[in-house]
């Protein structure tokens, strides 16, 4: 869903002589507040450090990470397309189709993502239908070590045959390790190449005796150069029939099989909670099958997505990444063709001891201790089930007794676990309030996507316009704020008082297709700022905001197959987390409107309070595109420590359209300097286009 950026109701904002005073109260956003015409020069910021409106909940800072196009398998392989494409994801593998079960669209008797010989040494007329001159190539679906297939491979008269896989890419100096699964029957040895497109093998690993049951060969590789159109072959000779099943290719520093470079680009983010295996994806996923030995797991296909899964990321492989993280899990259960049975055993698997049966197989997977996650949610975007092609909507009623059914079978496994139900939008909102009609709800989840206009998905691939782009991205937190707005005003009197209800499990501001990369520019982290403020403003009422993602598809850091690029709102993400308090002040802004936008404050700020009380963490958000604001900063009640500086963490770019490129983020990042600040109030100069939080230490 893609709603239309407009101004926000509820909302207003006083304009005199253009300008505005923005006061940050509870509820969020800013209020229409009564001012005398000042000085068209005049900009201040206050902040009140006795007037707490809410408490910050760590969750506003949480994540998805979704099973989609490269999110977590960079080994994506789409049905019409018989090779596949390698984006790059978590997941360090490098091989497509490595357990040949995605079929054979060419009908060379090869899989999809492999290549045979013959079509390599551009003899490929010698090959009919999977026989060649001397050998035939077929997908066994009888005889396989993992998943549901191998390859096979029959040769004669001590010939040789051989399948590739084509446009790896390859870093120099890095290490590669290998390994495959081989029997044969009849006579004859194995080996595997790894080259480059026109030149000599890089390396080669023979494999003199195949055995006539499955065994595993390894190898391992350097490269010498960097180059996108390297080669796997994997070749057979003798006489006889050989299956291949269950290939491997990753980097050798690889982590329990995650990119490596990868997970240390998010450990700095301390992301404190992460949503997983999605949305759409969730409704699809049946859990068992991401459990075992990663080379028995079997391949799906994932109709949400159109493209193939081969499970070897499963809850045990999140749950590492999670914890090498530092971040909670909060897992959403299959409702549209998963059951209550099914989610309570994958709650068990996780959390119960292994004395019971699933947490004894966890166990024996080797993981004896149980995970603990605290956060399990009834499906994803319930009342349309990404399924609005089928059927118009769920029925609430559906839901809540199918709800009562879930909670009990997860409850028993952790009688603990807190159970999200699932709320609009997107759909009409008297879903929520129906909902609350007919049961209690511990937490209510909602998505909130801005952007412009309807995406045309596979179509939208790139920023035409970027003046266009930077003037309604930075606007956008104004849209999501309304729609905030709305989801608390529908709840009305059946929202609780004494607790934050809602959770928004996704957001993002969405102008391309998931395919691609998001080419984040400057104007997604001034967003991604705004985002923040609206949601720890509304602290009363909202306790989570997920971003959706952590990679790829809209990723904060995007992942190609060699390299990470730290996009702007990475660095959001990292300013305010490591710069916010625990306390949410009353901030009020008086500023003029962008010259683009006469309904766009030019600033936007915010103040938090650290929980030892010794700091004033000010976040401001100075939208213009070429004017810096010099603001006059009052903080009420408080008493300025005399021997502190000013702690300064700007955000900006070289202009307003910077973008980091891979492996690069000097275009856009966090400067940090020291002031030197003797009294209060004080004047500071916020640059355009930047996010930048000043730290001011003190007592009440």
């Amino acid at each position: 869903m893609t709603p239309k950026t407009e101004r926000p109701s509820g909302c207003s904002w006083t304009l005199l002589i253009m300008f505005t005073l923005c006061i940050g109260l509870p509820v969020g956003g800013a209020k229409t507040a009564a001012a005398q015409a000042t000085p068209s020069n005049l900009v201040s910021i206050e902040v009140d450090a006795t007037a707490v409106t809410g408490k910050v909940s760590p969750y506003v800072f949480g994540q998805n990470i979704e099973h989609e196009h490269g999110t977590i398998s960079g080994g994506e392989q789409n049905l019409g397309d018989a090779h596949g494409l390698h984006s790059g994801g978590l997941w360090a593998e490098m091989l497509r189709d490595r357990k040949f079960e995605e079929g054979d669209l060419d009908g060379e008797g090869v899989a999809n993502a492999w290549v045979p010989e013959e079509r390599v040494t551009n003899h490929c007329w010698e090959l009919i239908e999977g026989r060649g001159k001397n050998d035939r190539y077929w997908i066994d679906h009888q005889e396989y070590y993992g998943g549901g297939a191998s390859q096979a491979v029959e040769v004669h008269g001590e010939s040789h045959a051989s399948i590739y896989q084509v446009g790896l890419h390859f870093s120099k100096g890095r290490d590669y390790t290998f390994y495959v699964y081989l029997k044969r029957r009849g006579s004859g040895s194995a080996w595997v190449e790894f080259e480059r497109l026109g030149r000599p093998a890089y390396a080669r690993q023979d494999f003199p005796q195949v055995a006539d049951d499955w065994e595993r060969y390894t190898a391992d590789f350097t490269a010498p150069e960097d180059t996108d159109s390297g080669r796997l072959r994997i070749g057979v000779q003798g006489n006889g029939v050989f299956w291949i099943d269950s290939a491997s290719l990753m980097p050798g520093d690889n982590y329990h099989g995650m990119r490596r470079d990868v997970i240390e680009a998010l450990k700095p983010l301390a992301v404190p909670i992460i949503r997983y295996p999605g949305g759409c994806f969730a409704d699809v996923y049946h859990w068992k099958d991401g459990i075992g030995p990663r080379d028995r797991r079997p391949e799906r296909w994932s109709s949400m997505w159109h493209e193939w899964e081969p499970n070897d990321f499963g809850i045990d492989e999140f749950m590492d990444f999670a914890q090498q993280l530092g971040s909670e899990a909060h897992i959403t259960t299959n409702y549209l063709s998963g059951t209550p049975k099914e989610a309570g055993e994958w709650a068990e698997y996780a959390n119960s001891s292994k004395e019971t049966p699933f947490g004894s197989l966890r166990a024996k997977n080797g993981h004896a201790a149980p995970y603990g996650i605290k956060l399990w949610a009834v499906g994803n975007e319930a009342q349309a089930l990404c399924s609005d092609e089928y059927f118009e909507a769920n029925k609430i009623e559906d839901y809540v007794q199918r709800f009562h059914a879930y909670r009990a079978a997860i409850q028993k496994a952790d009688a603990s676990a807190r159970v999200m139900a699932v709320g609009a939008p997107p759909g009409p909102l008297r879903w929520n309030r129906d909902m609350l009609n007919l049961m209690p709800v511990d937490l209510l989840a909602a998505s909130i996507y801005t952007g412009e206009g309807e995406r045309r998905d596979d179509y939208d691939t790139k920023i035409l316009d970027l003046n266009h782009f930077y003037r309604h991205v930075v606007a956008e937190p104004l849209d999501f704020d309304r729609q905030l707005g709305e989801v608390i005003t529908a709840l009305g009197d059946r929202s609780p008082t004494d607790r934050p209800l809602v959770a928004v499990t996704e957001y993002q501001a969405w102008w391309l297709t998931e395919k691609v990369d998001e080419d984040f520019r400057l104007c997604n982290a001034l967003y991604l700022a705004g985002v923040f403020h609206n949601l720890m403003r509304r602290a009363r009422q909202v306790v989570m905001g997920e971003i959706e993602s952590l990679i790829n598809v809209q990723g904060i850091v995007e992942v190609s197959q060699t390299s990470v690029k730290l996009t702007p709102e990475y660095f959001a993400c990292l300013l305010y987390r490591h710069h916010t308090g625990s306390s949410v002040l009353t901030t009020s802004t008086q500023c003029p409107m962008t010259a683009f936008n006469p309904h766009l404050p030019a600033l936007d700020s915010l103040a938090t309070m650290s929980a030892d009380g010794r700091t004033v963490y000010l976040a401001v958000i100075n939208r213009n595109e070429d004017r810096e604001l010099t603001a006059t900063i009052r903080i009420r009640g408080w008493k300025l420590a005399s021997d502190s500086p000013l702690h300064v963490f700007e955000l900006n770019g070289k202009d307003k359209v910077a973008a980091n490129p891979f492996g690069s983020s000097a275009d856009v990042n966090i400067r940090e300097k020291s002031l030197t600040v003797e009294r209060l109030p004080f004047s500071y100069k916020f640059p355009a286009h930047s996010v930048t939080v000043l730290e001011v230490e003190g007592a009440l």
